[in-house]
């Protein structure tokens, strides 16, 4: 684990460390977390290891069971909530975008996808979910509506996880880029109702897909 140091509160540096490790992969889906442990391998007492689960707790990455703290394993209806609050929200932040994205915003936009393409076709699929990510920040972010943008900050990590979860457990096509550049097209040409649209099929056509495969595991 990363040192600590004293020049911010143990508790947020606890918090950051192991938010970090649960979004990279280094802390599993699943896994329990054990007070002690953590406070051992970080060099500080209990109390802030404590504060800090509890903020991840707030922020549903890390729930309570019966056998104690873990993280989140990602039920296939956590991920069904998570994709319909974005199918409410993020298509309608595009249609406000569309106005007020910059050139440099748009340029952004551009580049991210063509790095996505290039991490999808090497199988970097951590990378891809960074420049998915960014992609689908830019556009929030652009639409210039705080509560809007409060609304998604508040389950931030829960979608770059269930991002994460669908890249992990199921290969991927590169359609969904295809998809990313036709919401792109629609932004660049300030239709804001084309880019609800596209970015309301990409959202329903990303859950289809983890629906479809989370079935066939089922299955077998």
């Amino acid at each position: 684990m990363s040192a600590i140091t004293k020049s911010l509160p143990f508790h947020l540096q606890i918090y950051e460390i192991l938010k970090n490790q649960i979004l990279n992969g280094e802390i599993s889906r699943g896994e329990r977390l054990y007070e002690n442990k953590i406070s051992q391998e970080l060099g500080v007492s209990r109390s802030p290891v404590r504060e800090a689960l509890r903020m991840l707790e707030q922020d549903e990455l890390v729930v309570v069971t019966s056998t104690g703290l873990v993280v989140n394993p990602m039920e296939f209806s956590d991920m069904e909530e998570i994709y319909q609050c974005r199918m409410a929200v993020e298509p309608f932040a595009a249609k406000i975008a569309a106005d007020k994205l910059t050139t440099e915003d748009l340029d952004s936009l551009r580049n991210l996808v063509t790095q996505a393409r290039a991490y999808h076709n090497k199988n970097a699929y951590e990378k891809v979910v960074e420049s998915n990510t960014q992609f689908h920040d830019i556009i929030i972010q652009s639409s210039g509506n705080r509560r809007l943008i409060g609304i998604i900050e508040k389950i931030r990590s829960l979608i770059i996880l269930s991002r994460k979860t669908e890249f992990e457990c199921y290969q991927r096509e590169g359609d969904y880029l295809d998809e990313h550049e036709e919401v792109l097209k629609a932004l660049t040409e300030r239709n804001g109702a084309e880019a609800e649209r596209l970015l309301r099929i990409h959202i329903t056509n990303d859950f289809g897909f983890y629906s479809l495969a989370y079935e066939n595991v089922l299955k077998k």
